[in-house]
């Protein structure tokens, strides 16, 4: 019957796909492991390892993200760091799970690359359960762990019951790994099997490379950082660190939640970590690597040629966009998506009416807001509201990949910024629109570490408070003041009012009663005002409260 293959055949492919199994690797697996893994991978294996020494018996992992946004190589990299015939990666020799396997007790299956899409609904769970029955009675040791990669599961099209079927296909001592476009596709910790599996890790986005990780890998910027360098920024932020790591100190007081970290605490270590920490060199090198990740946009490639790299992330973009999100969500329009994106990137995080895009597009507001939450899902576009309204006519859009900025904007914009590398041109007005957009990706990042619920925003007699984050009346504003927009910073911060405030219960339109403070300001700045310098206090007393002033790079770097 047409489109339909034998089990012979999907296991034919299935040990195509683990050539480790007969000799111990494959150009796939070599390939990925060449590259400098990002945090992402680090997290994984190290949360792997967690599991694996408290003698977690089943485990289910899941990663969601773009198309092209690393989660193949993130899962083959996996493989090689835990197979007995490959030495990587060197930092983590000390986790158990660390080239202490077989390669026969490891299966990976791209099932997007393979040939469960052309089965009927139902049938691809079939096939799928012959083949983890082959690996698990032919292929793999009968005693010990066993991981199954499963990459792509969009591709089977699951719904409730074929999710609670594919948990049924696992039996004890066995991990698996899920990744998927959207975080609904490898949600499966509420199906109704779910406890046969011992623990449940994420869904967990992959997002665009952050300006640490960046910086940690010491690729794409033109900026040398030593090794010692970047392993020093690795244990600043390491949960596992003996001794004060100043980033988590940072992070921890700035959430408001631990009394021993006060917010005083974290705003007294930034400028530790400025001034003490980093010196002068430090500093330079860390604010040219920041203007520079708003040039790469945070992501790596195995090409040096700028015009292939441009053509790799547009091309995936849209392939998201028009296949992924739109057969995810039944969007008949998936240009719309398209549209959207690149309001987002002419627009850039200025304040726009629904009602405007609603008529831009040739739609009802209803279906805007559809639009609206399929890109937020995507994590390709996200929304800012007002801080102190509840009720929205207007929003910001922000593209949350920088790189996708300058490939939906216009030639003329983005002039000087379509190759990687530093060019003579001078164009301050989109790099102020880069940093915008970065800034707020990374503030959401910050939302998410502190516990805020939201990145929202509010206008001054003066100007904008660009990112507010907000939990349980503790107020963090800040305002980007960043070329050639540097004029007001001080005036707003001192108009912002934190009592402005309005939000709703969850799940409701009751407001919650909320003592709203903001004891600190902080302005994200490209040049430090030379006051701030001279007393290396990034603190300085104003009229109604205090302003912390953070360079653009120790933002980023906190994120």
């Amino acid at each position: 019957m047409l489109g339909t293959g034998s089990a012979e055949e999907f296991i034919d492919d299935a040990e195509h796909h683990n050539q480790w199994w007969s000799d111990g690797s494959s150009p796939e697996l070599s390939q990925a492991t060449d590259l400098t893994p990002r945090s992402d991978f680090h997290r994984v294996l190290k949360r792997t390892n967690t599991h694996y020494t408290d003698n977690v018996e089943s485990l289910v992992y899941a990663i969601h993200g773009q198309t092209g946004i690393g989660k193949t190589t993130l899962l083959h990299q996996l493989v090689g760091a835990l197979l007995d015939t490959t030495e990587f990666p060197q930092q983590n020799k000390d986790l158990e799970l660390t080239s202490a396997f077989s390669p026969r007790q490891v299966l990976y299956i791209p099932l997007e690359d393979s040939l469960y899409q052309l089965e009927r609904p139902g049938n691809d769970i079939k096939r799928l359960n012959q083949v983890i029955d082959y690996f698990q009675t032919h292929v793999a040791p009968r005693q010990g762990q066993k991981f199954i990669l499963l990459d792509d599961v969009q591709a089977l099209d699951l719904d409730e019951n074929r999710k609670a079927e594919l948990l049924d296909l696992l039996d004890d001592n066995t991990y698996v790994f899920l990744t998927g476009n959207v975080r609904a596709q490898v949600s499966l910790s509420n199906v109704e099997t779910a406890d046969t599996v011992d623990e449940f890790e994420g869904p967990w986005p992959i997002l665009p490379m952050k300006f640490i990780d960046t910086v940690q890998t010491g690729e794409g910027l033109g900026v040398e950082f030593n090794e010692a360098f970047r392993t020093q920024l690795e244990q600043f932020q390491s949960p596992d660190l003996d001794g004060p790591s100043p980033i988590k100190t940072i992070r921890t007081g700035l959430s408001g939640t631990n009394s021993e970290t006060s917010l005083d605490t974290a705003v007294e270590t930034l400028s530790e970590l400025c001034f003490d920490i980093f010196d002068a060199d430090d500093r330079n090198n860390l604010h040219d690597a920041a203007r520079a990740y708003l040039r790469t946009g945070g992501t790596l490639h195995q090409t040096d040629v700028p015009s292939i790299r441009n053509d790799l992330s547009k091309s995936h973009f849209l392939l998201f966009l028009y296949k992924e999100l739109a057969k995810h969500r039944s969007i008949q329009q998936p240009e719309n998506l398209h549209r959207l994106s690149a309001i987002a990137a002419t627009n850039a995080g200025e304040e726009l009416q629904y009602t405007e895009l609603s008529d831009q597009i040739g739609v009802d507001r209803r279906t805007v807001d559809n639009y609206l939450d399929v890109l937020d899902e995507g994590i390709a576009v996200t929304e800012s509201h007002d801080y102190s309204l509840r009720r929205y006519r207007r929003t910001r859009l922000y593209l949350r990949n920088p790189r996708h900025l300058v490939l939906l904007s216009q030639r003329q914009e983005h002039h000087g910024f379509e190759a990687y590398e530093r060019q003579d041109t001078l164009n301050h007005e989109f790099e102020h629109k880069l940093a915008r957009t970065v800034a707020f990706d990374h503030a959401k990042r910050l939302a998410f570490t502190v516990g805020a619920y939201d990145v929202e925003y509010t206008e001054t007699e003066s100007g904008l408070v660009d990112y507010i984050l907000q939990r349980n009346g503790h107020v963090l504003p800040f305002i980007l003041s960043y070329h050639p927009y540097t004029g007001n910073a001080e005036t707003i911060t001192e108009e912002f009012t934190p009592e402005s405030g309005q939000h709703t219960k969850s799940d409701s339109e009751e407001l919650q009663e909320l003592d709203y403070q903001a004891p600190y300001r902080f302005v994200i700045t490209d040049s430090l005002p030379k006051s701030v310098v001279e007393s290396e206090s990034l603190v300085m007393q104003g009229d109604e409260a205090r302003i912390c002033y953070l360079p653009f790079w120790l933002f980023l770097l906190i994120c």
